[in-house]
């Protein structure tokens, strides 16, 4: 039976062997991750999206809009229709504890940065146009618990494009082509190049 052992070019090529394995599983896990971590979060924004989307549904036609001055213009089918900016002060705090949303204060939580705080009173913006179609207008910034930085919104593309102050690249990845098209913007951000990304 042979007692010699490993020579030192042996053992110092498997250990080298075995840092390189490591170094790739590591780097596969970490973009799993981070992957993950993105999807939690858009599902999450979903669930945003989904309480806008009943507050509006239910509890907008209690709100005031003034109806002296549209913020913009959109067309429908039988003819141009104003759009209406509300005079009342909506903030998410309003949206969850509106009767009929799922949400409570202790569920909104981003699973993706449970460390940060969502912001509640941040402000939501609800509109209206002629024939009391409501929508809802929300800055991710301002929540602070999203990684992202774009807008949450229902609004027309046409009506969006209308209002004053808004940042181009911070609109849904699902505007970003018209964008494109109209030349309001020179790319499309890196935000909406994952594939299915709704932020």
């Amino acid at each position: 039976m042979n007692k010699r052992g490993f020579t030192l070019v042996e053992l110092i090529a498997t250990i080298a062997i075995l840092g390189i394995v490591m170094s790739i599983a590591i780097f596969a896990a970490n973009g799993g991750f981070s992957e993950a971590k993105n999807k939690t979060e858009d599902i999450f924004v979903k669930t945003l999206e989904d309480a806008l989307n009943i507050y509006t549904d239910s509890d907008a036609k209690r709100l005031n809009f003034n109806t002296s001055s549209s913020v913009c213009t959109i067309e429908k089918r039988f003819g141009d229709s104003k759009v209406y900016k509300v005079t009342n002060s909506v903030t998410f705090n309003n949206v969850i504890n509106s009767d009929y949303t799922p949400l409570t204060a202790d569920e909104v939580v981003n699973p993706a940065n449970e460390k940060v705080t969502c912001n509640l009173s941040a402000p939501v913006t609800i509109y209206r146009d002629d024939d009391y179609v409501y929508y809802y207008f929300f800055d991710k910034a301002s929540f602070t618990c999203l990684t992202s930085d774009s807008y949450i919104t229902n609004l027309p593309y046409d009506c969006l494009k209308q209002l004053s102050g808004l940042n181009f690249n911070k609109f849904p990845c699902g505007y970003m082509e018209q964008l494109l098209e109209d030349n309001k913007i020179t790319s499309i951000p890196t935000r909406c190049n994952n594939e299915g990304a709704t932020q």
